[in-house]
């Protein structure tokens, strides 16, 4: 009897052997032959592991020698730096939401079909049975010329819960399954690197398995390129949830992504600085991405690394107001898991691009090189630090012990407390603007017990720190498929294209 794997070679057409050992030796090395100073294969270079451990032992010596003085140290370092991080976040926010008001989008109804070019979308999943018939649905729905769209699954040959499913499935005539050979890293990143070589399309972009894209993104990015011209390498689209309401994790998860994708981005656009992309929705012109050597395969968050590599040869990202709606996690263990490794892939990316300091700034700019180091290399150092300011927190409000009084002098612990309650409450409010701006007032309750999901954020970087040391290219799988919906349907997918369709961040000038 044939194995499912088996049936799936002889019911989806493949390329031919030869092309598809060309295709995986692409997916695997093609960035490291490229450019190998660009690969996170290695996750340290020999300098940043001495600096490490150099650092480490003065730390050591210093709390051996003098504690007091180390502690001191310790503390006003992390202090000013958590001050800049908030400051720096405040501005990009504010900026973000003048953005928005100011703005003025192209009409993609002024492009004919005649005119549009082929569009590729990449489609990756593993494991996925639950929601693979949604994402097929979806991206089906687009409203965009059927004979001018490519929709190329991307299948690990061995995954046989999904094959399973697809092999019962009547696909969509634009729909290609393509069979990941089980070779080399397994990643989302290798596997897309897979799919780009066999692309046809001018533009090419990625959609997860639980993925409902808004209909007209197709349309609205490939009226936008057109405008802004060879500048624009990329479009980010917005992401969204439609199981916000399912519980406190999903409703936490709701706000920290409105806030990201409607207010920070569009900062950073504005600022014309590095955007480090999200995981889905961004559209990217396929031949400069081929130019480029496409996605890292041992980078766990490979979008943010591609957004630094865009931005530092010169190319621009841009925001794209156009919805994806995703399933928001809404377990905490699960969360975690998921968490860990996008932190992980952020101190990857950073650790990459700073190999080499003086050419990052270079080719980054100051204001690039610092917002890329706020907003990638320390987001998880961020994370981490806030654990242990909560701690010196409640050890403040319940009466600090006398050993701890012993070593953090009071004027530590009155800058720490204030700048501490000031970046949190900063936090807070600009939850609060953004969800209510974005007209989801509904979840600002949530943003007042926020700092509880800060909590798993710190557990989440620790992990990643841990992960990075152990097992830097491991890709942390996320399940799917968990919200109520879509076991019971309480939300038709109809439904949801409809809420995708009408959910937008701000008013936009004309658009």
């Amino acid at each position: 009897m044939k194995t499912i794997t088996e049936r799936a070679y002889e019911h989806f057409p493949q390329p031919s052997l030869p092309e598809r050992e060309a295709a995986i030796e692409y997916a695997i090395n093609g960035l490291e032959a490229l450019d190998p100073s660009a690969s996170s294969r290695r996750p340290f270079v020999k300098w940043q592991v001495v600096v490490f451990i150099v650092g480490v032992a003065l730390t050591v010596v210093g709390f051996v020698l003098d504690p007091l003085a180390a502690m001191t140290g310790l503390a006003a370092t992390s202090i000013v730096v958590y001050l800049i991080a908030i400051l720096s976040r405040l501005q990009v926010f504010i900026r973000g939401l003048r953005y928005n008001e100011e703005r003025i989008l192209p009409d993609p109804s002024t492009l004919t079909d005649e005119e549009l070019p082929i569009y590729t979308i990449l489609m990756p999943a593993y494991d996925e049975p639950a929601v693979i018939r949604n994402l097929v649905r979806a991206t089906d729905a687009i409203d965009y010329p059927h004979d001018k769209l490519e929709l190329i699954l991307l299948i690990e040959e061995d995954d046989e819960s999904t094959l399973s499913v697809l092999l019962r499935q009547d696909l969509p005539d634009p729909v290609r399954v393509l069979l990941i050979p089980a070779l080399g890293p397994r990643t989302k990143p290798k596997a897309c690197n897979y799919g780009l070589l066999f692309a046809k399309g001018e533009f090419v972009t990625i959609y997860d398995a639980e993925d409902i894209p808004s209909p007209e993104q197709l349309r609205l990015a490939v009226a936008t390129f057109r405008e802004e011209g060879e500048e624009i390498a990329c479009l980010q689209g917005r992401l969204d949830y439609f199981n916000e309401r399912q519980n406190l994790m999903t409703r936490w998860f709701t706000i920290e992504y409105t806030t990201w994708f409607a207010c920070f981005l569009p900062g950073l656009d504005a600022l014309r600085m590095p955007i480090p992309l999200g995981g889905t929705s961004n559209h990217i012109r396929t031949d400069l991405l081929k130019e480029i050597g496409a996605w890292d395969p041992y980078n766990v968050t490979e979008d943010a690394d591609l957004g630094l590599r865009l931005a530092r040869r010169g190319y621009r990202t841009g925001v794209l107001p156009s919805i994806t709606l995703e399933e928001a996690n809404s377990d905490a263990v699960n969360w975690v898991r998921q968490r860990s490794r996008w932190y992980k892939g952020y101190l990857q990316t950073w650790l990459v691009h700073f190999r080499n300091p003086r050419q990052a700034v270079k080719e980054l700019g100051p204001k690039g090189a610092f917002a890329a180091t706020m907003l990638i290399g320390l987001t998880p150092i961020l994370a981490a630090i806030n654990l242990f300011t909560w701690t010196c927190t409640i050890m403040f409000i319940i009466g600090v012990p006398p050993a701890a009084a012993q070593i953090f002098p009071s004027w530590v612990v009155l800058v720490g407390l204030a700048t501490f309650l000031f970046g949190n409450l900063a936090v807070i409010y600009i939850s609060i603007l953004a969800t209510t701006q974005a007209g989801k007032g509904r979840l600002a309750w949530a943003c007042l017990v926020y700092p509880l999901y800060w909590l798993l954020m710190a557990l989440a970087a620790t992990k990643a720190v841990y992960q990075l040391i152990a097992k830097p290219s491991y890709w942390e799988k996320t399940a799917h498929g968990l919200t109520d919906e879509f076991d019971e349907e309480e939300i038709s997918h109809q439904e949801k294209i409809e809420a995708s369709k009408k959910s937008h961040s701000f008013p936009i000038g004309d658009a």
